[in-house]
């Protein structure tokens, strides 16, 4: 799990101006320039129906945040799509990995 430093708040989210959505095969992220990098993950009910399924795949998404370091700081929401549940960590971390070499 990330610290608490590096989680958006609900504040945070009121903050977001200029956000820019890249899609990828897991996940929709939302990207926001800002003064210091933080992250939030954002499972839907809708999406994966069970706790223990929505709990999983933040879990995997978090772990591979930490050794995230971005050159320029944003605030990002990720938001996972229902094919993540039966995905394997390694593709998660590679896709996520990719998609920050983007920014």
């Amino acid at each position: 799990m990330l610290p608490k430093s590096k989680r958006l708040t609900r504040d945070d989210f009121s903050k977001l101006q200029n956000r820019k959505i890249i899609r990828g095969n897991f996940f929709d992220m939302a990207v926001s320039p800002s003064v210091t990098t933080r992250f939030a993950v954002v499972v839907a009910k809708k999406r994966i129906k069970l706790a223990v399924d929505r709990n999983r795949v933040k879990r995997k998404i978090y772990n591979t945040l930490q050794d995230i370091v971005l050159e320029k700081p944003h605030f990002v929401i990720i938001y996972p799509k229902q094919n993540i549940c039966s995905a394997p960590y390694k593709t998660i971390n590679d896709e996520i990995v990719s998609i920050f070499a983007t920014l």
